[in-house]
């Protein structure tokens, strides 16, 4: 479960925010889910929008269910058996993914008793949120610009009747007149083509924005380690510098690294050792590949979890201790 929640938290990236855009398009594209009034019901998926006191959540299904947050819901982070910790409203911030659980009220949405996520979900949902701002200003910049070409025509269009007018009456000008009618509609046919273009360039950030949360794996690697150890062997380098020559023509990627240990210890040593050994591919690629830090998601040490081979052989014992590399582009930003 901890792996397939460190990949979804990937996937996000999401995005989302990028989810402000791409909320206009919902409706057209998913179906509303009306929870019953007095049912208790759980709701999982991503949010796509937080306006106030209700955020819009959608599923897998791509159904969307409106989630009343109040002042009595309980909002935290996940911890298995542990417990939560406790957060606040406004945490739930478009790209993450949720779980809420409540009763329906009479409008069909669901009167959230409690709504938690993990961690991971939560840090790529506020990278998103770094990410997407420049892409919003953008459209905002381009939906205004839009506004104004528009008003310009109908200013344009304006003039062209008040000539029109004139003509009737001012036949010894007429020639004049008919001259600056056809520089009007010069101006208004260009004006048109102004506006079509920038409302083109609007839907097709609309569509970069939809793809957001679409990640494509380009490239994977696997190196090994001995017994106890986080040094890097010869071999594990080489294997590393081919994946960072891979990314030098990649547009909008990210590095994801995972460690894991094999059984031998105890379970906070192999914890501590998986860690220790992401943490040696991470520096090797930003110190030797001169991958920028902004590349590399934070490495994750997953312990004895996730095993690739069976423990009681020294073969499986030695496949178990590795880290996992990957490089995933994002179909929104590299288009």
């Amino acid at each position: 479960m901890i792996k397939n929640a460190r990949m979804k938290a990937t996937v996000l990236c999401a995005v989302a925010h990028a989810f402000v855009l791409s909320s206009f398009a919902w409706a057209a594209d998913t179906q509303v889910r009306n929870i019953d009034s007095g049912t208790n019901a759980k709701v999982t998926g991503i949010i796509i929008s937080h306006d106030g006191d209700v955020m819009r959540v959608r599923e897998a299904t791509d159904a969307v269910v409106a989630v009343v947050v109040s002042s009595t819901t309980k909002i935290g982070l996940k911890h298995g058996m542990f417990g939560r910790t406790t957060m606040d409203a406004a945490t739930l911030i478009p790209g993450l993914r949720v779980e809420a659980e409540g009763t329906g009220n009479d409008k069909g949405q669901l009167a959230a008793k409690k709504v938690s996520f993990d961690s991971n979900d939560l840090k790529a949902a506020r990278a998103i949120d770094t990410r997407m701002t420049p892409l919003e200003a953008r459209a905002g910049q381009l939906e205004g610009r839009a506004g104004q070409l528009e008003g310009r025509a109908g200013q344009l269009e304006t003039r062209s009747t008040d000539l029109e007018g004139r003509s009737q009456t001012l036949e010894t000008r007429a020639g004049q007149i008919e001259d600056k009618a056809k520089q009007t509609d010069q101006q208004v046919a260009s004006a048109d083509a102004s506006a079509s273009k920038a409302n083109q360039g609007v839907n097709t950030l609309g569509g970069r924005v939809n793809a957001l949360d679409d990640y494509e794996t380009k490239g994977t690697t696997t190196v090994y380690f001995a017994i106890k150890s986080t040094k890097l062997t010869e071999k594990a380098k080489q294997e590393l510098n081919a994946l960072v020559e891979s990314t030098k023509d990649a547009k909008a990627y990210m590095i994801e690294v995972a460690g894991f240990a094999d059984s031998t210890g105890n379970a906070e040593m192999n914890q501590e050792l998986s860690q220790k050994r992401a943490q040696a591919v991470v520096q090797y690629l930003q110190e030797q590949g001169n991958v920028p830090l902004r590349r590399i998601l934070a490495p994750a040490g997953l312990g004895t979890s996730h095993s690739a081979a069976d423990n009681t052989t020294k073969q499986g014992r030695q496949q178990n201790r590795r880290v996992e590399v990957r490089v995933l582009v994002n179909r929104g930003i590299s288009g």
